[in-house]
């Protein structure tokens, strides 16, 4: 597939304006900081011949509606949960001599866009021969602050090069464009009414301000721009708020704007937002210093992760792009979380998944601890709900929503949403990683234990000791990852999980009896914990189930072997995904898998099986695998890594590092693909790097791909940072910072002091 942007190392450019890739683009360079984002639409809105996408969204801001059902039974999820396409303040609209602009009707040219991945800005230049004979350099920038929660900010440049014009400035307040979707796609929100209330409209001098309320949920959203550098004026409209300005230019001449937009929400009324956004924009610093600070923020992530590749240029564009991404769109409050498509666009509504803990924490954990622990806090914000959505189901201990932005259960579908009950194994994995990652035992005591109990006291309650298994702990009727595999027995993943969270769970009470007899107090009285549940959890881990295999072949469930075989070359292309094409039943009754499911198992618990049965069972299910999920290849390529397919690995590898840049799954306009990014550091670190951590204690099996002349990575283990590079000649290992520590490398210690 050819690439449809130059190789860099640290920025994506668009070199020549197409509209045709206009919706694409505007996920690709959005920007974020955790709790805004904004798509990377085009200042003035839109361009001839083009569709566009508009979105500015807030990080756990949403409205509801309920869920209408043909037949509803008991326990289905109740309400959708759509995150809000808020007010735009990005928008600048400019008119020389009374012709406005817009691609593809004005006389632009050398137009140019650049997403730069070291400053966190999107930058545009272009130059534009007006009707009227002048020629206007034209420049902007964009910047979401890393470090200010509720500030944006615009920077806008207009040079004269030749002639002479009266140039208008217009910078629009309006409440969104809602754009319509697919209503035959399940994964946006298509058909849900996503509209706000504006309550009031501010325009005051210089600042802009617009109140807006959703119809449902209670939230309360508050947004104003300050202007500075050029005199104008503004006014309130029947739809929003405008200032403008009026410029005469001539050549040689220039005019600069600079505004700030500040954006706030609670969920409920609070009269004081509007005076605080208002005050927040005056006194933000101006954009040269927003843009200091973002280069500041930026500095540090990228040392953490100290990531290039030497000898192929595309993919190191790719890895950055998704790092980038991943870390601009992850909640740092402890209140929200990660969406599967971030704050890049509507796609799956904003709803977190099972994507944060399986794919995205492992990245932070070594890079990011403290970002890391802010997601793991967003589950114990929401483990209320999850507690009250196990009872629903009668149920012990908590069920975490398969999909949700508050912590309710959002999912209509619950044979691929409801049943992943893998997703509490999924926390509670993300926990015991964490903390063997950073050592954070505050964690573990305040928010991990607690976690981690009420999981395995559901797993515990959804399984039984089987007669017809010889007595062994069954997990019957769930669906694991594969969500072309649904309501079936024994779903070998998910036993996994729920066995791991039941020795953790047991682990984790007993330390925190011996160690913080307080905090252990606390937590029994809280949750009315009694010690003989952990010798039940242990019981249920000790006879855990696991079908047998056949003929080297381990089934991803009991049934699975026994499905019809359906060939991969036999579904045309245009059929993919399968969930769009074909009936459920038609999906469900076949020998097909929509994504990396056993074979995610073996990645990570390969302990439980031989370097052969890994080879084998690799080769089966990547031939019964349509690969419909983004999360899919990331975690084949791992694996292939593992067993000695360099090769193949590296196929997998490149399909999913450069997923969003060239658009392969034909979707990117609706945001950015997650959890796959974050697997392609997982792919480069632990596949290639073969980096593994067991109590605490790192090694490394590193291989280099005959693509590359050589790679390097960082990866933080409590505290001590260590970087990875690897050459032909062998790799090298080397302390950053930190205290001493003993590594591994293909088996033989090797200590590191600074």
């Amino acid at each position: 597939m050819k690439a449809k942007f130059p190789y860099e190392p640290w920025a994506v450019t668009e070199e020549v304006f197409a509209a045709k890739n206009l919706r694409e683009n505007e996920s690709v360079f959005a920007l974020a900081n955790g709790f805004i984002g904004m798509r990377g639409n085009l200042e003035e809105g839109c361009a001839a011949g083009a569709e566009t996408i508009q979105g500015t969204f807030l990080n756990g801001v949403f409205d509801s509606e309920p869920i209408v059902y043909g037949e509803k039974a008991y326990g289905y999820a109740k309400n959708h949960q759509t995150i809000c396409n808020v007010m735009d303040a990005k928008s600048l609209l400019l008119t020389a001599d009374g012709e406005a602009l817009c691609l593809g009707r004005s006389d632009v040219a050398d137009h140019r866009r650049t997403l730069d991945m070291r400053s966190g800005t999107l930058r545009r230049s272009f130059t534009w021969r007006t009707a009227s004979g002048a020629v206007l350099a034209v420049e902007s920038q964009r910047l979401v602050s890393l470090r200010r929660k509720e500030l944006a900010a615009v920077r806008l440049r207009v040079r004269c090069l030749s002639g002479g014009c009266d140039l208008q400035i217009e910078s629009p307040l309006s409440p969104a464009v809602i754009a319509e979707g697919d209503p035959n796609d399940p994964r946006n929100a298509a058909g849900k009414d996503r509209s706000l209330t504006t309550a009031c409209v501010r325009a005051e001098g210089d600042v802009l301000g617009m109140t807006q309320q959703t119809k449902r949920s209670g939230y309360t959203i508050c947004c104003a721009v300050a202007h500075r550098g050029v005199s104008g004026g503004s006014r309130a409209e029947d739809t929003g708020a405008r200032w403008c300005a009026d410029v005469p230019l001539s050549a040689g001449s220039e005019v600069c704007l600079d505004k700030s937009i500040c954006y706030l929400a609670a969920q409920h009324a609070d009269d004081a937002l509007p005076d605080r956004a208002a005050a927040l924009c005056r006194e933000a610093p101006n954009f040269d210093a927003l843009l200091q600070e973002q280069r500041a923020e930026l500095d540090d992530f990228w040392a953490g992760v100290g990531l290039s590749i030497e000898g192929d240029d595309a993919l190191l564009q790719g890895l950055r792009f998704n790092l980038f991404h991943i870390y601009q769109s992850a909640g740092r409050d402890g209140k929200t979380n990660i969406a599967a498509k971030g704050l890049t666009g509507e796609g799956y509504e904003g709803h977190t998944f099972w994507d944060t803990e399986a794919y995205i924490l492992p990245v932070f954990q070594y890079t990011d601890p403290a970002l890391a622990r802010k997601l793991l806090e967003y589950r114990y914000a929401i483990l209320p709900r999850a507690r009250e959505r196990a009872r629903e189901l009668g149920h012990d201990g908590a069920l975490f929503a398969w999909r949700t932005i508050d912590g309710d259960e959002c999912s209509a579908y619950f044979p691929a949403g409801t049943a992943q009950y893998h997703i509490d194994g999924d926390v509670a994995h993300a926990v015991l990683e964490y903390v063997d990652a950073t050592g954070d035992r505050d964690f573990l005591a305040r928010y991990g234990a607690e976690l981690l109990a009420e999981t395995a006291r559901f797993f515990r309650d959804l399984g039984f000791f089987s007669a017809e298994k010889d007595g062994h702990f069954v997990l019957n009727c769930v669906t694991g990852p594969d969500e072309y595999n649904v309501m079936v027995d024994n779903n070998v993943y998910t036993n996994c999980v729920a066995e791991e969270t039941l020795r953790g769970a047991a682990a984790a009470m007993d330390w925190l009896r011996q160690e913080r007899p307080e905090d252990y107090a606390r937590l029994c009285r809280a949750i009315g914990y009694r010690e003989a549940e952990a010798e039940s959890w242990l019981a249920a881990a000790d006879k855990m189930y696991y079908p047998a295999a056949r003929d080297g072949i381990v089934p991803q469930d009991d049934g699975f072997l026994q499905r019809r075989p359906w060939p991969l070359d036999s579904i045309p292309a245009e059929k993919h995904p399968l969930l769009i094409h074909f009936h459920g039943l038609t999906i469900y009754r076949s020998m097909v898998c929509k994504q990396a499911d056993l074979i995610l198992a073996m990645t990570r618990y390969g302990e439980r099986w031989t370097m052969e049965e890994k080879r084998k069972n690799f080769f089966f299910y990547d031939s019964v695998t349509t690969h419909d999920s983004s999360l899919s290849m990331a975690v084949f390529s791992l694996l292939a890594n593992e067993i000695g397919e360099t090769a193949t690995a590296y196929d997998y590898f490149m399909s999913s590092a450069r997923l969003d840049l060239d658009d392969m799954h034909h979707n990117t306009k609706d945001g950015l693909h997650m959890a796959n990014m974050a697997g392609t550091w997982t792919g480069l670190v632990m596949g290639f790097g073969g980096m593994r951590l067991r109590e605490g204690k790192l090694s490394f099996a590193p291989v280099l791909p005959p693509q590359w002349q050589g790679y390097r990575f960082r990866v933080t283990v409590r505290g001590s940072c260590v970087e990875v590079c690897m050459r032909a000649g062998g790799p090298e290992y080397r302390l950053v910072s930190g205290d001493g520590v003993t590594i591994t490398s293909y088996g033989k210690e090797i200590a590191l002091s600074l």
